[in-house]
C-alpha cells in the first residue's frame, strides 16, 4: 500500500533531579619560573532541584586537595563561597575533590581544576637589521658577480648585457650579509605581423523548425515573433580589418506550456494537551489533519484518499489507525515518538 503522506512528533516525560554548579571550575595561579605565588581564588557552590534552587553545606575535613592547597567557607547556609588558596611550595596543577551534601542523602562530588602560570626565563637578544646598501653594476656574465665598481644609481647596459643588483644588509650586531639578483638586458626584436582587428559585426535574427539545421529564410534586424516549440536562430557575421569575414550562430529553443501538476498532500499532528509533559502525567489525544493543496480534508473526502495509521518508535507495524490517537499515562516511558502517515 503505498503511503501518500507523513508527520511526526515526540512526546517527552521529565521529571525533576538534582544538580550542583560550581561558579567558577577552574583557576591559573600567577606562578614564578619554577612555582606557584602565593595566592587564592574563590568560587560559590549552588545546588538545584529541576529549575529551583536548595540547600547546600559542604564539610571542609571531606575536601581532598594535594599538599600546599587549602581551602575555607563563608558562613552561608544555603550557597557557601570557598576560598582556595596556595603556597609557594606548590609547583605543579592539580585537582581538588569537593563533596556537596543537599539534604541528608544526597551527595555529589564537583572538582575543581587548578594550574600554574609560570613566568619565562628570559630569551637571548635579537638580532635586527640596521640597515642596507643597494648598488648595481653591468657585466657580460650572468652566473659570476663582476668585479668593478658598484654603483649607487643603475648604468647603462646593452643588449645581452647583465644588469647586477648587489644588496648589503647590516645587522646591530655588525655582522653582514651580501645578497645579489640579476636581470639580462634582452636584444631587440623582429617586427611582427600587421595586427587584425574587428572593423564591424552584422547581427540578425530568424525563426526556425530546428534547432541544428540553419534556416535558409531572410535573416532580420530585429527579433522576429517566435511560435511555442520552435527555435530563435541568432546569425553574428563579422567583418575584419583585412575585409575578411566569420559567420558565427546561437540557437534558442521557445518551450511549449506543461501540464497542471496533481495537488499536494500534507499531515500535520496537533495534541490536545501538548507534547511535554511531568512526572509521567500523560494525557492526551493527538489528531492527524490531512491537507490537499493547502485546505484540510474531512469527512468522506478523506475516507477517499486513504487510511491514516499510526506507527510508534519507528517500528513498521502499525499501532492504531483512524485520525486521532489517544495516549494515557504508563504509555510513554521518558518519551515516544508517534508517526501518522495517509496510506491507500
Amino acid at each position: 500500500m503505498a503511503q501518500k503522506a507523513a508527520d511526526q512528533v515526540t512526546v517527552v516525560d521529565v521529571t525533576d533531579a538534582y544538580s550542583v554548579i560550581l561558579t567558577s571550575e577552574a583557576y591559573a595561579f600567577p606562578g614564578t619560573t619554577s612555582a606557584a605565588k602565593a595566592g587564592s581564588t574563590t568560587t560559590q557552590i549552588i545546588a538545584m532541584l529541576g529549575a529551583a534552587q536548595v540547600a547546600a553545606s559542604v564539610v571542609l575535613s571531606e575536601i581532598t586537595a594535594p599538599a600546599g592547597v587549602t581551602v575555607t567557607k563563608n558562613s552561608d547556609a544555603t550557597a557557601p563561597t570557598l576560598t582556595i588558596t596556595v603556597a609557594t611550595s606548590v609547583t605543579a596543577g592539580g585537582n581538588l575533590t569537593i563533596p556537596v551534601h543537599i539534604g541528608d542523602d544526597i551527595v555529589i562530588n564537583k572538582t575543581f581544576s587548578y594550574s600554574i602560570a609560570f613566568t619565562g626565563s628570559t630569551g637571548t637578544a635579537g638580532k635586527g637589521i640596521s640597515s642596507t646598501a643597494v648598488t648595481y653594476q653591468a657585466s657580460s656574465s650572468g652566473t659570476t658577480a663582476p668585479t668593478g665598481t658598484w654603483s649607487s644609481t643603475v648604468p647603462a647596459v646593452t643588449a645581452s648585457q647583465y644588469l647586477w643588483t648587489r644588496t648589503v644588509f647590516t645587522y646591530t650586531d655588525s655582522s653582514t650579509v651580501t645578497a645579489y639578483a640579476v636581470g639580462m638586458a634582452g636584444a631587440t626584436g623582429a617586427a611582427g605581423t600587421a595586427g587584425k582587428g574587428v572593423s564591424s559585426a552584422a547581427v540578425t535574427y530568424q525563426s526556425g523548425a530546428s534547432g541544428t539545421t540553419v534556416p535558409t529564410g531572410t535573416w532580420a534586424s530585429s527579433v522576429p515573433a517566435v511560435a511555442k516549440g520552435s527555435y530563435l536562430w541568432t546569425r553574428t557575421v563579422t567583418t575584419y580589418t583585412d575585409s575578411t569575414t566569420s559567420t558565427g550562430y546561437s540557437v534558442t529553443y521557445v518551450g511549449t506550456d506543461g501540464s497542471d501538476g496533481a495537488d499536494a498532500l500534507t499531515i500535520a499532528i496537533t495534541s490536545s494537551q501538548g507534547f511535554i509533559f511531568k512526572n509521567s502525567s500523560i494525557e492526551t489525544v493527538l489528531t492527524a489533519h490531512v491537507y490537499k493543496a493547502g485546505a484540510e480534508v474531512t469527512g468522506s473526502a478523506l475516507t477517499a484518499l486513504g487510511t491514516i495509521k499510526w506507527y510508534k518508535d519507528g517500528s513498521t507495524t502499525a499501532t492504531a489507525t483512524g485520525q486521532t490517537l489517544t495516549i494515557d499515562a504508563g504509555q510513554v516511558t521518558s518519551k515516544a515518538t508517534y508517526t501518522a502517515t495517509l496510506e491507500g
